[in-house]
């Protein structure tokens, strides 16, 4: 018989890791380490059909590590799990940002602890060098420069000269049409889900007791959308929303602790932990999907 290979060791722990994190939060578990971008949905769908079997599954868990990308992506992620399960939640362990942001707005039930942070909505798109740039950087340097030009001297021909010249060389309309477009897309989406999803059993304030309606509930998300899709307030890509920032007056945001969980802490962390490790850092896999039905790869 053939000794146990170190993959084979891995990836079985890795699967009972998985199995403990759903026991615990009772339901099917699924980790995606990957950006929002295609194939992913595709991939997406094929994990989850593949653990749901045809029926309609009760809770879906998504452990999600993301830098964010296409809200389009997002979207159709939202589909497939809602399609094929009752209830989802989402876990936090590091950070989501950006689109992964929007993606845990979709959520019934949102886990994290004083280390996990969310972001704001700030689509990417590619860069020159083939990676990804923030949308809101591109965005809110447009709007200075335009803002220095029109505050210009009109009657000195050199006024803002280097600033025009900028503007022209480095700006393209329809790539600055399209991350305003993402930015309100974002927006639209948080405020169709929350209402749908995390806001369905609020069912009374909890300063006088007073009975929440649907339009209380709508205008809820609309606020919550528009404070994560603040270019202004937030100033970066990787500004991380804290759990407490969430649940603060701003926000006002209900978020589970899963650091008050001294078993389930343990569960996620190194579930996580050694995945991201195993997968990313040792195996080089840029972006996967991780189940009890072992890895998928993405990128």
């Amino acid at each position: 018989m053939e000794a146990l290979s170190v993959d084979e060791l891995s990836n079985h722990v890795l699967k009972q890791m998985n199995a403990e994190v759903g026991e615990q939060l009772k339901g099917d578990c699924v980790f995606i380490n990957c950006d929002m971008f295609p194939p992913l949905d595709d991939e997406c769908r094929v994990v989850i059909e593949g653990l749901t079997a045809g029926k309609v599954g009760k809770h879906l868990i998504v452990i999600l590590h993301t830098s964010g990308g296409y809200m389009e992506t997002v979207e159709r992620l939202v589909s497939v799990m809602r399609a094929n399960y009752k209830k989802v939640s989402f876990v936090i362990p590091n950070y989501a940002y950006s689109a992964g942001t929007v993606l845990v707005m979709s959520g019934d039930m949102i886990y994290m602890d004083y280390y996990s942070v969310l972001g704001p909505i700030d689509p990417q798109y590619p860069g020159e060098d083939g990676g990804f740039l923030p949308g809101m950087g591109y965005l809110s340097k447009f709007k200075e420069l335009v803002n220095t030009i029109n505050g210009s001297d009109a009657d000195n021909p050199n006024a803002c000269k280097a600033e025009l010249a900028y503007l022209v060389k480095n700006f393209d309309p329809a790539r600055l049409f399209h991350v305003e477009q993402a930015i309100a897309h974002g927006v639209t989406l948080i405020k169709a889900w929350l209402p749908k999803y995390k806001f369905k059993n609020w069912k009374k304030t909890e300063t006088n007791g007073k009975s929440v309606t649907k339009t209380m509930r709508e205008e809820r998300a609309e606020k919550i959308a528009k404070v994560l899709g603040n270019a202004k307030k937030w100033h970066s890509h990787g500004r991380g929303i804290s759990m407490r920032e969430l649940a603060g007056e701003e926000i006002k945001l209900i978020v589970e602790d899963f650091g008050a969980d001294p078993e389930l802490n343990m569960a996620i962390r190194n579930y996580h932990g050694l995945a991201v490790d195993y997968y990313q850092t040792k195996s080089r896999v840029r972006g996967f999907i991780h189940s009890k039905l072992g890895l998928r790869r993405v990128l």
